[in-house]
């Protein structure tokens, strides 16, 4: 057991250090935090002001949150905190928060998903199947683009998919530690991230799949479920976030989402996967894989489909990254399958030949370059600090990605929280002499804003409209281009028409805070 654990950490380690070369190439570490998605910025931020919490000693969390949502819009709520932000906090202490430090994390859990994917596909597929299983994973595009992204869909991912492992592992053992490995793993899931709770549809759908029903009528597996249960609604009423009613649009977004991450074969040898997972259950032949091993894997599937029907996700294609490991799992095991219904033994054959077919697959995504460009952003953060302003109060305006970019991007860099960042959307400022108002009224020192070539966002608009009206009361500090050189972020020193106040955070405590998603 303990040279197999050694051989686990040391595979992991290597495919971290893929993981690392690939967030290298595509930009990851001199882009912003929140460059592609405003989530990351907000993870970062609430990261941030976790591991700021516990270095101040815990103090009252309530008014030090309320505190750091000043400084730093981007900040969650206390009740949207989940178990990763206290992960991801802790690694930034543990480390420092710099980008390629923060961007370290989900290379680790990326790479802890591949590695068990792969070791888990060996016990029903063979090794060179497993093996190809787990260079699919790490060249799929969308697995790629979620390991540049501090955000919610790697844990979520990688802790569903322990938790279905354990439980395939109480399936075959029946013990008190195999179902309390599972209590705590699908406890773990819960608290990672909201969407979470898909663990508790598991054990039933597991057990049906495998014609395994007396396994449901257990203690061992109905105590863990019940509290499973009640963490997961005290989770969701702590987060005012219950589902609504179910639609058809979550889990037809993502189908498609897949079909064009996988393409056609792969998803029919899924399906086929699933199939005989069933086949092999209900027949119950001494000859055919336990269905243990693949049934709570094959679970997945339909109860993140039933998740994303009930809205759980934010509706965007990384919420598709959850299902990429039980879908290359079930891949290669019906593609085992079906070569062995025209093919008798000749096993080590039929490995190469799934094996082959998995990596041809997966060769387009792999040619496919993603990139984590910078919009510039950072430097503006970088420029305005080495400005003495005070007091430092900067409006950014731009779209949802800029403007957190630039939040995450100044908390990074001022630990003392000297500065205050704002965002113009939340500045109730529709024309020029609004907004000018709305500045001066806060006392800003500089006005970030964000151009593009694809046209200008709501806000952009109107801080431009803003420097060409009033052109006496901006100075362009500097302009910082995209990375991709289709627009840039200018930033302006703000004069001021009267003495600001030396402590901006009342008028700043005024303002309505946005809502967050």
């Amino acid at each position: 057991m303990a040279l197999r654990c050694l051989i686990f950490l040391i595979v992991v380690l290597l495919t971290t250090a893929v993981m690392v070369a690939q967030q290298l190439g595509a930009g990851a570490y001199v882009a912003e935090l929140g460059a592609t998605d405003p989530d990351e910025a907000r993870h970062f931020v609430t990261a941030l002001m976790v591991a700021d919490h516990a270095a101040a000693g815990f103090p009252a969390a309530g008014a030090f949150s309320a505190d750091y949502g000043l400084h730093a819009p981007q900040a969650l709520p206390l009740a949207r905190l989940t178990l990763f932000h206290g992960l991801a906090g802790g690694w930034l202490m543990l480390f420092t928060p710099t980008t390629p430090a923060a961007l370290l994390l989900p290379a680790v859990l990326a790479a802890l998903l591949v590695v068990s994917a792969g070791w888990a596909t060996a016990r029903a597929a063979g090794v060179l199947p497993a093996v190809a299983v787990g260079f699919v994973l790490a060249a799929l595009p969308l697995l790629r683009e979620a390991s540049f992204v501090l955000g919610l869909d790697l844990p979520l991912a990688l802790f569903t998919l322990l938790s279905a492992l354990a439980f395939g592992r109480h399936m075959r053992r029946g013990t008190s530690a195999s179902a309390a490995l599972f209590a705590a793993v699908g406890a773990v899931s819960v608290l990672m991230a909201p969407a979470g709770a898909v663990v508790l549809l598991l054990p039933p759908l597991a057990a049906l799949m495998g014609r395994r029903l007396d396994v449901m009528g257990r203690a061992r597996v109905l105590v863990p479920l019940a509290g499973l249960a009640l963490l997961a609604l005290a989770v969701a009423l702590a987060a005012g976030r219950l589902p609504p009613v179910v639609t058809a649009e979550g889990p037809a977004q993502i189908w498609q989402t897949l079909r064009a991450v996988f393409g056609t074969l792969p998803l029919a040898c899924a399906v086929a996967g699933i199939v005989f997972t069933v086949f092999d259950g209900w027949r119950r032949d001494e000859d055919a894989v336990d269905p243990a091993v693949l049934a709570p894997v094959a679970a997945l599937l339909p109860a993140f489909a039933l998740a994303f029907g009930l809205g759980v996700g934010r509706g965007v294609a990384l919420d598709a990254v959850v299902l990429l490991a039980p879908v290359v799992m079930l891949a290669a095991f019906g593609a085992m399958r079906l070569i062995g219904l025209v093919v008798s033994g000749w096993g080590t054959i039929r490995e190469l030949a799934v094996a082959l077919m998995l990596l041809l697959a997966a060769m387009p995504g792999l040619l496919q370059q993603v990139r984590k460009g910078a919009i510039g952003m950072d430097a503006a953060a970088e420029a305005f600090l080495a400005r003495d302003a005070a007091p430092p109060v900067i409006v950014v305006a731009g779209d949802g990605r800029g403007e957190a970019a630039l939040g995450a991007a100044i908390a990074q860099r001022d630990r003392a929280r000297r500065s205050f960042v704002v965002d113009a959307s939340r500045l109730p400022a529709a024309t020029p002499e609004e907004l000018l108002a709305a500045l001066d009224a806060i006392g800003a020192a500089a006005l970030a804003v964000e151009a593009r070539e694809t046209g200008a966002m709501p806000a952009s608009r109107v801080a431009q409209a803003t420097v060409t009206a009033f052109p006496d009361r901006f100075r362009a500090i500097g302009a910082f281009p995209r990375a991709d050189g289709r627009g840039e972020v200018v930033l302006y020193a703000v004069s001021r028409a009267a003495p600001a106040s030396s402590d901006p955070a009342p008028v700043l405590r005024r303002l309505s805070a946005p809502s967050q998603p």
